[in-house]
C-alpha cells in the first residue's frame, strides 16, 4: 500500500537502520537539540533539579555508553509505531527529554525521506495516510469485500484507525478475547470492551456478540485451560485440577530435565515431538539457550527463528573474511582455516572484487559455503543460517546502493560489527513450521493461539512472573513516571488497573505503576498455560549455571496455585524422583559420574563398617565397557569417560 502511493519507495531492514540511527545520533549536537526541542514545543517540562546544563550533560555521558544507540533506537522504534511521542493531552507539558527524543526521531525520519526511505515501524501510520488518496483507497479497497480483524484486543490506536481508514466503505468485523491481550496493554489501559468507544471506528450499537463455541469451548475445560482461567480472571476451577512443578538447581538443569521429561512422556505414549511445547516469557537470549540446550540432548526443534547474529557460524566465518582482508587478523584466519579447506591468502583476496556484496558473494560461492552449512546440520538450522548469510548480503547490497554510507569494506565491516553487536531479539519474529517434526520452542506471544499437548513454562521464578518492568535502561524508572508522552503506560493509577486486569482486587503492596505490569506478567503466565491441553509443567531452578550468586525464587504465583484447594502442583525433580533416563545427554552425565559414585559409596561402606556391592558395580561397569567398545562412540567422549575413571582411581592425568 506504501509502495502503490510512493513507488520508488524502500522499506529499511533493521540492520540498516541500526547503521543510519547510528549515524545520526553520532553527528548530533545535544546542546543544539536541546535549542530545537524548546523552540518547537511551547510547554516544557524540566525534571526536578534539573536545569538545561544538567540535561545536556546527561545526553552527553549517556551516549558515551555503547549501549546508548540500542536503547534509544528501541525507544524511537516503538514512538513510530505508535506515530510519534503524542502526549495524552495535547495541550500537556512535555518532558525536556522525550521532547529531545521526538527531534532526534523528526531528524531520522527527514533523512530517509529525503532518500526514498522507510523504516517498518512507521508503515502503519504511512499506510493510514496513504489511504487518504481516493485513487489509492479504490485500487486497494477493489481487493476484498469485507475485512475480519482478528485478535482485535491488540490493535493499538495507531492500528485502529488504520482499520477504520481502511473499512470505510466496506464491511468490518473485529474479534477479539477478553482477559488476553499483553501487547496492547503496555500501551494503552482498558479492555476489548472499551475499544468500541474508540471513536475511530463506528461499531453497531448493542452489546457485541459472542461467539458460541468459544463461550464453552472443550479447551477452557481441562486442567490447564481452568489453571490459565484462574491466573487471567482470578476465577477458580470448578473442580480439582492439576499440574506439575519441574524444579532443578540451575537454568541448564532446568532445560536438561525437560529434555529428559519430553523422552520419558513419549517412552510411555505415542506423542510426537510436535505434541510439545517449550516456552519462554519473551524473545531472547533466554530463548536461544533453551533451544540450544535441547538440540545438545538431540531433541528436534521446530522453531525457525532469527537467531543473533553473534551466534551465527555463518555469520562469524563472513565477518572473519571481511577482518583477514583488511588487516590479516591472526583470529580471522585461524577461524577461517578451521572452517574452510585449503584456505590460503590467494583464495581469499581471489574473492576480492569490486564492491563489499560481490566480494561477499565471491566468497561465498568460492568456498561453496551454503553447500558446507547444509551438510551435517539439521533442516531447521539450514534455514536459520541461510537466512542470516542474506541479512548480511541485504546489508552489504545496501551500502553499496545508498548514497548515505561509503561503499568500501572498512565501512562494511564497520556497519556488520555494529549490527552483530546490537541484534535484538525484540526486532524480529519467531515462527514454527508445523509441518516439521519437532519441539516448539517460542515465547508467549507465539504460543497466545495454539495448543499443545504438553507445555513447559520455562523459567517460572519471581524475577520473570512477575519481574520488574523497566521499560527501557535510557532513563531511571521514577523519571518514567513523570513522562505521560513516553510510548508506553508510565503514569498509573489503581482505576487504569482495574480496568485492565480482572485480577486487580483493589489492593496492592508496591507502586500502582509496578502493580499494574505485574497484572500484565500475570496475564502472560495465564496465556502460556492455556497452550495446553493435557499436561502443564511449571519449571524452575535455584541458580544460574555456575550455582553461584544470587537465588531465584519460585513465582509467586506458583505459590498462588499451591495455596489453593481444587489446584494440586506436584513437585518433581529428576535427581530426586528418579526419572528414567532417556535423553544422550543425561546418558553421558551418568556415565561420566559413575566412577564417583561408586567409589563414594565403597568408602562410605568402608567408614560404616558395611559391606560394598561390589557385585553391582562390576555390573555397572561391565556395561559402560561394552558401550564404549560399540564402533560408532565418540572417541572424544570415551576419553572423557577414561579419564573421570584414572583420576576416581587416584591417577594424575597430564595433557599433551
Amino acid at each position: 500500500m506504501v509502495e502503490i502511493n510512493d513507488p520508488d519507495i524502500d522499506r529499511l531492514a533493521y540492520e540498516q537502520r541500526i547503521e543510519l540511527l547510528a549515524d545520526v545520533i553520532e553527528s548530533t549536537n545535544w546542546d543544539t537539540l536541546i535549542d530545537e526541542a524548546t523552540t518547537r514545543f511551547d510547554n516544557i517540562r524540566w525534571p526536578d533539579n534539573y536545569e538545561r546544563s544538567a540535561v545536556i550533560e546527561f545526553f552527553q555521558t549517556a551516549s558515551d555508553q555503547d549501549s546508548f544507540g540500542r536503547d534509544v533506537g528501541q525507544v524511537l522504534l516503538e514512538a513510530t509505531r505508535q506515530g510519534g511521542f503524542t502526549p495524552p493531552d495535547d495541550e500537556a507539558e512535555r518532558h525536556i527529554l522525550i521532547a529531545a527524543l521526538a527531534c532526534l526521531n523528526d531528524r531520522f525520519h527527514d533523512r530517509l525521506d529525503a532518500h526514498g526511505l522507510v523504516e517498518r515501524a512507521n508503515i502503519v501510520p504511512r499506510a493510514t495516510d496513504a489511504l487518504q488518496d481516493d485513487t489509492t483507497y479504490d485500487h486497494v479497497a477493489s481487493g476484498f469485500e469485507a475485512i475480519l480483524a482478528i485478535e482485535f484486543e491488540e490493535y493499538t490506536a495507531n492500528d485502529r484507525r488504520y482499520l477504520a481508514k481502511l473499512a470505510a466503505d466496506t464491511d468490518l468485523i473485529a474479534i477479539g478475547e477478553r482477559n488476553a491481550s499483553i501487547q496492547r496493554v503496555k500501551t494503552e489501559p482498558g479492555e476489548l470492551d472499551d475499544l468500541r468507544d474508540d471513536s475511530a471506528i463506528d461499531f453497531d450499537a448493542g452489546d457485541p456478540a459472542t461467539l458460541d463455541a468459544a463461550r464453552e469451548s472443550s479447551r477452557s475445560n481441562t486442567d490447564p485451560g481452568q489453571i490459565a482461567s484462574f491466573l487471567a480472571t482470578d476465577s477458580n476451577p470448578a473442580n480439582t485440577v492439576s499440574a506439575v512443578h519441574l524444579h532443578e538447581s540451575t537454568f541448564r538443569d532446568q532445560i536438561s530435565a525437560v529434555a529428559n521429561e519430553i523422552e520419558y512422556l513419549r517412552h510411555d505414549s505415542d506423542a510426537e515431538y510436535s505434541d510439545f511445547a517449550v516456552v519462554v516469557n519473551s524473545l531472547g537470549d533466554r530463548l536461544s539457550e533453551a533451544r540450544r540446550h535441547l538440540r545438545a540432548a538431540s531433541l528436534p526443534t521446530q522453531t525457525v527463528g532469527a537467531p543473533a547474529l553473534a551466534e551465527d557460524p555463518a555469520v562469524t566465518e563472513l565477518y572473519a573474511f571481511v577482518q583477514f582482508l583488511l588487516n590479516r587478523d591472526a583470529d580471522a584466519e585461524s577461524w577461517l582455516t578451521a572452517r574452510v579447506d585449503d584456505f590460503s591468502l590467494d583464495l581469499a583476496e581471489a574473492c576480492r572484487t569490486g564492491s563489499p556484496e560481490t566480494t561477499l558473494n565471491r566468497w561465498i560461492v568460492n568456498t561453496d559455503l551454503k553447500e558446507r552449512v547444509a551438510t551435517g546440520e539439521s533442516h531447521i538450522e539450514i534455514q536459520e543460517q541461510f537466512q542470516n548469510i542474506e541479512r548480511v548480503t541485504d546489508l552489504a547490497r545496501f551500502i553499496n546502493k545508498t548514497a548515505l554510507l561509503d561503499s568500501t569494506l572498512p565501512t562494511f565491516k564497520h556497519v556488520l560489527e555494529r549490527a552483530i553487536r546490537f541484534d535484538a531479539a525484540y526486532t524480529h519474529t519467531i515462527e514454527t513450521a508445523p509441518r516439521m517434526h519437532g519441539v516448539a520452542v517460542t515465547d508467549i506471544q507465539g504460543v497466545k493461539h495454539e495448543a499443545y499437548n504438553t507445555v513447559f513454562l520455562l523459567n517460572v521464578v519471581d524475577d520473570e512472573y512477575p519481574g520488574g518492568e523497566r521499560l527501557t535502561p535510557l532513563f531511571p524508572k521514577p523519571w518514567l513516571a513523570d513522562m505521560p508522552e513516553y510510548p508506553a503506560i508510565t503514569a498509573v493509577d489503581d482505576g487504569m488497573i482495574d480496568a485492565t486486569y480482572d485480577t486487580f482486587t483493589g489492593e496492592r503492596s508496591t507502586s500502582a505503576f509496578d502493580a499494574y505490569y505485574h497484572h500484565r506478567e500475570r496475564r502472560k503466565l495465564a496465556l502460556g498455560a492455556r497452550a495446553a491441553t493435557d499436561n502443564l509443567y511449571f519449571c524452575t531452578y535455584d541458580s544460574q549455571d555456575n550455582g553461584l550468586g544470587r537465588a531465584y525464587n519460585p513465582s509467586r504465583y506458583l505459590y498462588h496455585l499451591k495455596e489453593l484447594d481444587q489446584i494440586t502442583v506436584d513437585d518433581l525433580s529428576i535427581e530426586t524422583d528418579d526419572r528414567p533416563i532417556r535423553t544422550r545427554e543425561k546418558v553421558a552425565e551418568y556415565i561420566l559420574d559413575q566412577p564417583w559414585d561408586e567409589l563414594e559409596g565403597i568408602v562410605n561402606a568402608a567408614h560404616t563398617g558395611e559391606t560394598a556391592e561390589i557385585e553391582d558395580t562390576e555390573k555397572v561397569f561391565g556395561v559402560i565397557q561394552g558401550l564404549l567398545s560399540e564402533d560408532d562412540i565418540d572417541p572424544v567422549f570415551a576419553d572423557a569417560v577414561a579419564s573421570q575413571f584414572a583420576m576416581a582411581r587416584g591417577e594424575v592425568m597430564h595433557s599433551d
